[in-house]
This record gives structure tokens, sequence and C-alpha cells, in this order.
């Protein structure tokens, strides 16, 4: 169990996680080869004593460890997760930064691959959009999956707030959406009650006065 699954509330389920991709070291995976090529070069070309190769070796090591460090704890402790009501984002560097979103709140969800190679390696962006802001989260294995979850519990969770409507206001659930209904889910949304539409009052004309 991780962090997220450890807090969910009572009744909730996670449905779908991913997280960050091994795609996130090719950076470091590149300075690797160059400073392997450097210091073979050093040895071989150079013929530097093995006590000066091993200061040379250690520094190498030391720069490979300041690159991948930083990706390396970001590829451990991110994950994100689709629950049977939220979608959650978790990043663990210093501090823990936690961010969640009822799934009611999701307007639209998008995949973004940059490069041919990242679509043949299924590594993309996700780009969620709610009401009032977007998110983006990159370098994410298999987006087109947990996107595919996501969309779906979404829509579930959007089609049963819909029928609790339509219950409470008499309609029948296989009917289609009416603007009652519709006018009722944004009201709950707000906390009000919806009332029938008052009747617009006759206008009464003014009779001429009878001349005496």
């Amino acid at each position: 169990m991780n962090y997220l699954e450890n807090h969910l509330p009572e009744g909730e389920k996670c449905i779908a996680k991913t997280r960050k991709s091994a795609f996130i070291f090719v950076r470091e995976l590149a300075v690797a080869a160059v400073l392997v090529g450097i210091a073979l070069g050093l040895q071989l070309g150079a013929k530097l004593s093995q006590n000066v190769m091993m200061y040379i070796y250690i520094a190498f090591a030391a720069v490979l460890a300041f690159f991948f460090a930083d990706n390396l704890v970001r590829f451990s402790s991110t994950m994100l997760v689709v629950t049977t009501h939220k979608f959650m984002y978790k990043e663990d560097i210093v501090t823990i930064k936690v961010f969640d979103t009822q799934l009611a709140n999701v307007d639209g969800v998008t995949v973004e691959y940059k490069t041919p190679l990242r679509r043949a390696l299924n590594v993309g962006n996700i780009v969620i959009a709610t009401r009032h802001s977007e998110h983006e989260f990159r370098n994410i294995a298999h987006p087109d999956r947990f996107t595919a979850v996501l969309n779906k519990q979404a829509a579930q969770v959007a089609d049963s707030r819909i029928k609790r409507v339509r219950i409470s206001f008499g309609v029948p659930v296989g009917a289609p959406v009416s603007d009652t209904a519709v006018q009722a889910e944004e009201a709950s949304k707000r906390g009000q009650k919806i009332k029938g539409k008052a009747k617009k009052p006759v206008e009464q004309k003014a009779q001429p006065q009878q001349q005496q």
C-alpha cells in the first residue's frame, strides 16, 4: 500500500494507477555514455596513472549521481491514482505534494505525445482540465490506458449524479435529460432548490374613467 491508498476514505477504492516512465532517465544515460567515453579516452590515449584515473572515475561517478538523484526520487515517489470518486496525484521530493479533485469536477482529459519515439514507447503527458484550471503531468507511463479508466469512471460518476437528480424530481431514469433535470443538477451544486416557474402577472389595463 502506498501513501495515497493509505489515506483513502472508508469505502473508496483505487481503480487504476500509474507513475512516471523510465524514459525520464534518457538524459542521464546520455551523460553517462559521454563520461565513460571521456574516461576511456584518457586511460587509453593519455595513459594516465592508476591513481589519477581513480580520482577521475570518482569525479565522474559523483557527477552521474548528481544527475540521477533528482529523477530517481521523482520516478520512485510519483503516483497518479483514479479512485471511485477522485483523481489523485502525489509527488515526494523534499516534502509530499498531493493534488486531488473530484471526478465530477473533471471537464476533459488530453494525452499528448511530443515525439514519435514517445508514442512508440507509450510515454506521454496527461492534461486534466477542471472547472477553473488545467493541470499537466509529464512523462507518464501508459497514459492512454490510465486516461481511458479515468474517463470511464468520470462518466459513471456524472451519470449517477443525473440519476439521483431525476429520482429526486420524479423524472423516470430512462427518460432523456430535460431542462428541469439539468437545472436541478446545477441548483444542487449551489445548494439551492428549484421551484416551479411562477406565472407572469397579467398586466391590467387601467379602465378609462367615465366622464360624469
